[in-house]
């Protein structure tokens, strides 16, 4: 969700999938040296031991060494005291402080401040044991890390300390397997084995690692996107490597860009799954049955592979204000993308577009401002997804707005690839770059409208879309469980005056089997049937998973029209 701003910013930033934009320096950035060393008992894993290297951090005296997050978007980590960090420099010992940040809207972050000044290179160990999961955990972005099957997958945010600072570095990332089974893989983000790349530590932590036994397509790992597991998942992943790989690739072609990708999966204990987008990669997880969200893993990894490129990345812009870009550029172009590379049928197409627009007009939280629905995106599900609605349904008005008004020669394609070029030449763009270009476009009605998307206002399509869909108005009951879609093991947060709450469901309640999720999504007839533990009862509850009606827009093809989604 990243760049070098406060921590907690940062993190939001590369989740997003946000590049680094590194600026031009005259000597040389200093070394970091990073070795894994998966430690394992009776053939699981039981820590990550890490050895970090710095070449003359030159630290004064208590100021911070390394920095990390103790939680972040409600994702709880290693969170290491002082004592768990061991340094050594040339003079010996370095002993640490630990000093805990004001917490911000993303998380809590820690500095480790150093008692004296350090000398020379200073290399610091330390080790973090996998998190401990089971089916009443929450759902949430995955961060931490974990055993599977023998090995372990996660991201550097749940077990790295590192330095402080924006700086690059000369970053080396290298494994010692020499506790794990025979043909042990170690990966990084960034590839397999020893590698290394010009970055900012921030980096590392903003990436993935696996190791173990990893299954992998291609088998050896070659190539430019490559996709690795550990468990074996119920559905073909062989299929879905492919599948992706076809998105991928399209999309790297339309950016003009030729970075390489890895895709890591994990199995979760609870029925639920979802994806998590960092440096070059991704990760998503899975659920028992093979649960991602309600359209499946394909679309999942193409919304999160697409964050790979549109962002804005000027300074000092609050996540909650740039998310609709963000977010909504992922959703538009990973529909769009699967359709344009034939991942996706026309018929599929309209049924995805028509999901996100359900999902949209459904959301109690559509008219929050950008920065009210901000303020809630790590408490409530619901006003964390407001910026994939808004943005979508704003990319798909200002698409057709576009092409009218300039004869199709100027879409969403020209203001997105736009901004993607002049980042790549170093520039920073933003929010009064993106009005710059409504502007110069479509004058100040465009800008009006920009304006109402952040307000709040409700976003109604255009008559047609992609000159062969037809949007017709009308009303519908959204889509509602009733309470946390995190944590699907176990009723929580569990609202009052839904129609689980008055069909006599109740916080705590330990859930045994119900209505899949897909299917009540589809049917808004379809009534939820949950089978609960309750002080050692079992208890059956039915009710419909709808809330009242709302107004709202479904596309419709037009009979004989022929559709230009290029």
């Amino acid at each position: 969700m990243k760049n070098v701003l406060q921590p907690g910013v940062k993190a939001l930033a590369l989740l997003l999938g946000l590049s680094f934009w590194l600026p031009a320096v005259a000597a040389a950035p200093s070394k970091l040296d990073l070795q894994l060393t998966p430690i394992t008992e009776h053939g699981a894993v039981v820590k990550m031991h890490v050895k970090l290297t710095l070449a003359h951090p030159d630290v004064k005296a208590g100021a911070p060494l390394l920095n990390m997050p103790t939680e972040l978007v409600s994702t709880p980590t290693a969170a290491y005291n002082a004592k768990q960090l061991h340094a050594v420099d040339a003079k010996g010992t370095l002993p640490l402080t630990a000093k805990d940040l004001p917490a911000d809207d993303s998380g809590r972050y820690r500095n480790y401040l150093a008692r004296r000044a350090s000398v020379g290179d200073v290399t610091v160990t330390y080790s973090a044991a996998p998190r401990k999961v089971d089916a009443s955990t929450r759902n949430g972005p995955l961060f931490d890390l974990r055993q599977q099957q023998g090995g372990i997958m996660g991201a550097g945010v749940y077990f790295l300390a590192l330095p402080v600072g924006s700086q690059p570095y000369q970053l080396k990332v290298h494994w010692d397997l020499s506790q794990m089974p025979k043909g042990a893989r170690g990966v990084w983000s960034r590839g397999e084995g020893t590698q290394q790349k010009i970055a900012p530590a921030e980096y590392l932590r903003f990436s993935f690692y696996a190791a173990g036994t990893l299954k992998s397509v291609p088998k050896d790992g070659s190539g430019d996107f490559v996709v690795y597991w550990l468990n074996k998942p119920p559905f073909d992943m062989p299929k879905l490597a492919e599948q992706s790989s076809r998105f991928y690739h399209y999309m790297a072609h339309f950016f003009g860009d030729k970075r390489s990708y890895r895709v890591f999966a994990r199995a979760n204990p609870y029925p639920a799954g979802g994806g998590t987008a960092l440096a070059g990669s991704f990760m998503f997880g899975y659920g028992p049955n093979g649960q991602t969200i309600a359209s499946g893993s394909q679309l999942l990894l193409a919304h999160e592979m697409t964050h790979t490129w549109p962002t804005f990345n000027k300074e000092g812009e609050p996540h909650a204000e740039t998310a609709w870009y963000t977010e909504g550029t992922a959703e538009f172009y990973s529909l769009l993308g699967a359709l344009r590379s034939g991942a996706l049928t026309q018929a599929q197409y309209l049924a995805q577009i028509n999901d996100r627009a359900q999902a949209y007009y459904g959301n109690p939280f559509v008219h929050l401002t950008n920065a009210q629905a901000g303020k809630l995106f790590w408490r409530d599900a619901r006003a964390q997804t407001v910026p994939y609605g808004r943005g979508f349904m704003y990319l798909m008005r200002l698409n057709e707005q576009l092409k009218a008004k300039t004869a199709g020669k100027v879409s969403v394609d020209s203001l997105v690839l736009d901004i993607w070029h002049r980042q790549q030449r170093g520039e920073t763009v933003g929010i009064a770059d993106w009005k710059a270009m409504l502007k110069q476009y479509l004058g100040e009605a465009a800008i009006n409208d920009f304006n109402n998307m952040v307000a709040g206002k409700l976003i109604a399509p255009t008559t047609t879309a992609f000159d062969c869909l037809k949007a017709v108005e009308g009303s519908e009951r959204p889509f509602d469980l009733g309470y946390d879609v995190m944590r699907l093991a176990q009723i929580n947060q569990l609202r009052p005056d839904s129609n689980a709450a008055k069909a006599g469901l109740k916080d705590g309640d330990e859930v045994l089997s119900y209505t899949p999720l897909a299917k009540l999504k589809a049917d808004p007839k379809q009534l939820m049937h949950i089978v609960v533990k309750r002080s050692g009862k079992t208890l059956h509850f039915t009710y419909l998973p709808r809330s009242p009606e709302v107004k709202a827009w479904q596309w419709h093809t037009i009979a004989g029209a022929k559709c230009h989604f290029g």
